[in-house]
């Protein structure tokens, strides 16, 4: 009988290290971890370049670009303003495909730190429209499908608008950015 308690014992004391063991491991890697996390944002790795980024966008909010006399001119956005955006409705066409999608759907939207110009560019939505629409029309498949496809597509639709507001005599410059909410080929 004490034989039998005494492997019990050892049996219980065992289970008991093993888990002791296991409880200690998991902290000390959830300690590694935070002590990693709190090292690399203060040496400046992950969250510095975060802030650095957001830095970024405030300065040049606050820069106000110098606008040829030839342009319309518009009250510099105020200090740490946030850009606006100027939506489009979604665009659905058919594309070049070569034997592969044969339609691209995208949907965009126009940013700039200056709200005068995206109110302005209402007036010539439908220009706009039918100018990023051609432009989508001619796109291919082997084109729109590399890696930087869409953003050589964005580039060209922001070039797209800038010379549509360039004709209506607004700065093409204060047209910042245009971004992709939705872009599918099928």
């Amino acid at each position: 009988m004490a034989e039998e308690e005494q492997q019990e014992t050892k049996k219980s004391g065992g289970k008991g290290l093993i888990i002791t063991l296991v409880v200690v491991v998991v902290l000390m890697l959830i300690g590694i971890g935070v002590l990693t996390f709190f090292l690399l944002t203060k040496d400046g790795s992950d969250g510095h370049a975060k802030s650095e980024d957001s830095q970024q966008v405030v300065e040049h909010a606050e820069e106000s670009i110098e606008v040829p006399p030839t342009y319309k001119h518009y009250d510099p956005p105020e200090p740490g303003s946030a850009p606006e955006y100027f939506a489009m409705e979604p665009f659905v066409v058919n594309f070049k495909g070569e034997g592969q999608a044969k339609f691209l759907a995208v949907t965009l939207k126009f940013m700039s730190y200056y709200p005068q110009v995206i109110a302005d560019m209402e007036r010539y939505r439908p220009i706009l429209r039918n100018d990023v629409t051609a432009l989508l029309r001619i796109q291919t498949y082997s084109e729109m499908n590399k890696d930087d496809g869409p953003d050589i597509l964005r580039q060209r639709i922001l070039e797209k608008a800038r010379e549509v507001l360039e004709k209506h005599k607004i700065y093409p410059a204060l047209l910042e950015d245009v971004y992709f909410e939705r872009f599918v080929m099928q």
